[in-house]
């Protein structure tokens, strides 16, 4: 199977609770992912929005990251990212120390807020400061992650990103929470070529398993957005369903996808190659070095 997920908590759980990428209590480990035909994953440094020293923690979690997941299969290609936008504290120069440091993604917000946006526990809006970020995100060519955003905050960033997703996120019209995409927010991240990497936690899934994931899946196709559906699991971020609560389980979930009527090719490109392609485009256009 190939797999292409665009977040999960891995690297920040490997250093909150001193694991090694090998370790079996995580969801995405080595071991779990060494079976995949190919493999491609977003690893998000989590930081806080309200993290007392965010940029210090960051460097902290990055160096530890590198040395750990250097024990990592041969079929996995390790993408990095950061959630939350709060790592830049007071200067929006730091984007560049983040481009230098390979962070691709750059999630603004967590769920409160920061100098940037409001989250979705918050009513806060896009600043000043927020839109000068959002300014050399665009330059440097990282991915402005609108996941967690409120939606005050969301309209005002899709507008300014020349490159937005939403690395795991939900629809609204299936389960009504804060943290899911509203149809129209899903169609603005669309049109400007983005992707939506539905997320396997239940409470946002409204329920467990493939058969709600299936809901989401066949709602964006509903909406004609099949070519910018992917995976988001969030891993190691969230307490999962049993059935859907790591790595190993993808197959089957595959298999029962399919058994309740998605074709081959859609569940290819859901689960790898819509992300795939994403990445090719920039890679093309050199905006990683």
């Amino acid at each position: 199977m190939r797999y292409f997920d665009l977040h999960c908590d891995t690297a920040f759980e490997c250093y909150r609770r001193g694991l090694a990428f090998e370790n079996a209590e995580l969801a995405v480990s080595a071991a779990e992912g060494a079976a995949l035909e190919e493999w491609k994953q977003v690893f998000a440094i989590w930081i806080r929005d309200d993290e007392k020293a965010p940029f210090a923690l960051y460097r902290a979690i990055l160096r530890d990251w590198k040395q750990k997941i250097r024990k990592k299969p041969a079929c996995l290609t390790p993408i990095l990212a950061v959630e939350g936008g709060a790592v830049l504290e007071d200067d929006p120069e730091r984007v560049g120390q983040l481009k230098q440091d390979g962070v691709r993604l750059l999630t603004l917000t967590w769920n409160g807020e920061n100098r940037i946006a409001g989250g979705a526990h918050s009513t806060k809006g896009l600043t000043d400061f927020g839109k000068e970020v959002i300014a050399g995100l665009n330059r440097a060519g990282i991915i402005c992650d609108l996941s967690h955003l409120n939606d005050r905050s969301f309209y005002a960033v899709v507008e300014r990103a020349e490159h937005p997703v939403a690395t795991h996120s939900n629809c609204r019209a299936i389960c009504d929470v804060p943290r899911n995409l509203n149809d129209d927010q899903l169609r603005l991240i669309a049109q400007k070529g983005g992707l939506i990497g539905l997320c396997f936690y239940p409470l946002f899934l409204g329920g467990e398993g493939a058969e709600a994931l299936a809901r989401h899946l066949y709602h964006l196709c509903e909406l004609g957005l099949e070519k910018q559906v992917a995976v988001g699991s969030d891993f190691d971020g969230a307490v999962m369903s049993p059935e859907l609560d790591r790595l190993s389980k993808l197959p089957a979930c595959a298999e029962k996808l399919k058994r309740l009527g998605f074709e081959q090719g859609l569940l290819e490109r859901f689960f790898y190659e819509n992300a795939e392609n994403y990445f090719k485009t920039f890679d093309k256009r050199d905006r990683f070095v």
